[in-house]
């Protein structure tokens, strides 16, 4: 647990919440209650890098500024999911061997239950969309992006993950 509170870890962390609210809020697209984008990307690594508790803290973090500079308001039950979502990839990836069949079974997980069914909720309660509508949409924009959430997670730790734990950033 020390080595999440050193500068380096923090620091790097922070690059990770930059990062993710670039990617997110800026180069997505948004289409009512889905959002196609890469914004994964800074969680899984830092989750992978560092563990579950961390990897939700910048989840969260990068949930709740990104709202705030996009000017749409923050609510706590897409930050829970973001939660999770940090929560699941650490979980399933910190510490463990990145494998093809870890790596398909948190994403597959994910989408089902924290993108799919949490996330219609979601918009059930805060924008009233009826659930099935908003299930529909979410479990469309989930199964799009498993593949591609499977491949990039791969290939992220393969080429650049593995070196920074090498550097123990």
């Amino acid at each position: 647990m020390k080595k999440h509170f050193n500068v380096h870890t923090l620091v790097f962390s922070a690059v990770l919440v930059a990062l993710n609210i670039v990617i997110t809020r800026l180069l997505s697209v948004d289409v009512g209650a889905v959002r196609i984008g890469l914004g994964f990307i800074p969680i899984a690594l830092g989750s992978m890098l560092y563990g579950a508790v961390p990897g939700a803290t910048i989840a969260v973090i990068a949930d709740i500024l990104g709202a705030i500079l996009q000017g749409k308001g923050y609510w706590i039950g897409f930050g829970l999911s973001a939660a999770l979502m940090g929560l699941t990839y650490g979980w399933f990836l910190y510490g463990k061997e990145k494998t093809f069949r870890r790596i398909s079974l948190c994403v597959i997980l994910q989408a089902i239950f924290i993108d799919a069914l949490l996330g219609a909720l979601w918009y059930r309660i805060f924008g009233g969309t009826p659930f099935l509508a908003a299930l529909g949409m979410r479990a469309v924009d989930a199964a799009v992006m498993i593949p591609v959430k499977i491949l990039l997670i791969r290939y992220l730790w393969v080429y650049v993950g593995a070196r920074i734990a090498k550097k123990q950033l």
